[in-house]
């Protein structure tokens, strides 16, 4: 009788198990039809995890979340989960804590490119239909990528640093430019020398070489070009031109004289080592024009003495009361002036006026409201050339792949293009 009961309950149990399986696999592909595509060492990668990371490459590649023809991408993708399972098992035996590490860095990295918003980040998986943990991982994995470097070629690692920082601090060398060129439509020396001298006047007036063209393109029979290069490195010139040009001091204005033609070279402002010039300042200033007319004169320092202590706002509205000056308020980055100009303002502290300046019957002057360096609190340190780094990163972690898959049991189950 016992032998009976035993063999029913057996029965039983193996009826039981078979009809939970059965209904596991059916509760499985009632959602998504979802199997192992390939083992790594015994750890499984599946379909769903084909197919979630083809989605994120698909996205990644296109910025398109209508993941149509979707398998294109499943070999790329398939070559990615196998790396990760290699490089995160390879990472462990460093740091068994490495995941949950990486993980927490990831994330904060994640919501600074997402407004520090976990429900902004949230709203972009759902709005874009991503998984989560694979957007994570994604980020997770190029963490785990220089860990392993470190640990496993870290000398390489260090040299090339050190290498490419050589490069981005030459790179960070800059310099902004302004120039004058002047052409004669025959060589005529005499010409050449009045417009040298012409130039050199209005220079030293205060005049702009922007100011100076527009003076100069009055007489037809010359050919005037000016412009302002903006900030560019040494790859934008010719070799050792860059060089010569840096060594000059900032202010410098460099003049080559010909039979037909003159060019003027001022150096505005230089960047050495990437660190922000003196000269980058925004200023805040009223500017003050009146006629130099005995009767238009005005005790300035008086009414400073008087007002001093107003705001800017309130100051400016005083000497307009006074209806003897042209006033203009002013946000200007310092370098924008001429050199003449651009000296007198720097040398002038906040709330106190610039010297005069006269241009024929005008004076000009310049009433310093406040000062603010540009970019001031950026550190330039450890800066490399990303696109570089990138590189070499990427040639070392195949460094890396190459080693773990001689060692590890990769067994592809089911061939991509079988998926189509």
């Amino acid at each position: 009788m016992k032998s009976n009961n035993k063999i029913q309950f057996i029965l039983n149990l193996k009826i039981f198990l078979i009809l939970f399986i059965f209904g596991t696999f059916q509760n499985v592909f009632a959602n998504e039809k979802n199997f192992v595509i390939a083992t790594i060492d015994r750890s499984p990668i599946t379909y769903f995890d084909l197919r979630q990371k083809a989605k994120l490459i698909h996205f990644l590649k296109t910025k398109n979340n209508q993941y149509e023809n979707l398998n294109k991408y499943f070999d790329l993708s398939l070559e990615s989960l196998i790396s990760q399972k290699l490089l995160i098992k390879k990472a462990i035996e460093f740091n068994k804590n490495i995941l949950d590490l990486t993980q927490k860095d990831a994330f904060k990295y994640i919501l600074q490119k997402n407004k520090n918003s976990i429900e902004f980040f949230e709203n972009f998986l759902k709005k874009n239909n991503l998984s989560k943990s694979v957007v994570i991982m994604n980020v997770q994995i190029e963490i785990i990528k220089k860990f392993l470097i470190g640990q496993m070629f870290k000398k390489e690692y260090d040299d090339y640093l050190k290498e490419i920082s050589n490069i981005a601090k030459n790179k960070n060398d800059e310099i902004d430019l302004e120039q004058i060129i002047i052409n004669t439509d025959k060589k005529n020396v005499d010409l050449i020398n009045l417009i040298e001298a012409q130039i050199d006047s209005l220079t030293n007036q205060g005049y702009s070489f922007k100011e100076i063209a527009k003076i100069l393109s009055k007489n037809k029979s010359l050919k005037i070009s000016a412009g302002r290069s903006g900030w560019q490195n040494k790859n934008n010139f010719k070799l050792n031109t860059f060089e010569k040009l840096f060594q000059f001091p900032e202010g410098e204005i460099i003049k080559e004289k010909f039979n037909n033609k003159l060019n003027y070279l001022r150096i505005i402002s230089k960047r050495e080592n990437g660190k922000f010039s003196n000269r980058e300042q925004i200023i805040d200033l009223i500017r003050l024009s009146y006629t130099n007319s005995k009767k238009e004169r005005i005790n300035l320092e008086k009414f400073y003495e008087k007002n001093s202590k107003l705001s800017c706002k309130d100051f400016h509205a005083k000497l307009n009361e006074l209806k003897v000056f042209n006033l203009n308020y002013q946000k200007e980055n310092l370098t924008n002036f001429s050199e003449k100009i651009l000296l007198m303002i720097n040398k002038t502290n906040v709330k106190k006026f610039t010297d005069p300046i006269i241009f024929n019957t005008e004076n000009i002057q310049f009433y310093i409201c406040n000062k603010d360096n540009i970019n001031k609190n950026i550190q330039h340190k450890n800066e490399y050339d990303e696109g570089l780094l990138m590189q070499k990163v990427d040639i070392l972690t195949n460094k890396i792949l190459k080693i773990l898959k001689k060692d590890a049991i990769i067994d592809v189950k089911i061939k991509v293009n079988e998926l189509n």
